[in-house]
């Protein structure tokens, strides 16, 4: 049994994108982040070798790592100042405010402040028993890991 049945979140509990939980969902991750992609980046991607991997810096942090074109694609597209709008479902906000955060782990209240969307009503959705494109609670690793 997952040890997520024995979390009862609040607005304090913080969250993030469990990219295993895709390893066994139906969904594919990779078509899922493709539609997150702004329709000139999409075109962008249509034009260049997928499986090539590039140095991204990021801009914050000056850390340098690998991401391939869909991953560089998405961080373009991130950027954007429509990337989070009250015209896209609750669950791709959520989804977007962790790709723009680059998935550190973040409570409703900051979701809340990303996305526009009422605290309550994130945590009414994310937090219950159903996960939702992998968002789920975050539980930092112990040593027992």
């Amino acid at each position: 049994m997952s040890s997520n049945f024995l979390i009862k979140p609040t607005v304090e509990t913080k969250f993030y994108i469990d990219y295993d939980w895709w390893e066994t969902s139906n969904d594919d991750l990779n078509i899922y982040l493709m539609t997150h992609l702004s329709q000139e980046e999409r075109e962008k991607l249509d034009s260049i070798d997928q499986n090539a991997v590039i140095d991204y810096i990021h801009p914050e942090t000056g850390e340098v790592f690998q991401l391939d074109a869909l991953g560089l694609a998405i961080q373009e597209s991130a950027k954007q100042e429509e990337f989070i709008t009250a015209h896209i479902g609750l669950i791709d906000s959520v989804f977007r405010a962790f790709l723009v955060n680059d998935n550190h782990p973040l409570n409703a209240r900051e979701l809340s402040e990303i996305t526009g969307r009422n605290a309550t009503t994130i945590l009414k959705t994310i937090g219950g028993m159903r996960v939702y494109r992998g968002i789920r609670p975050y539980q930092p690793a112990t040593e027992e890991d």
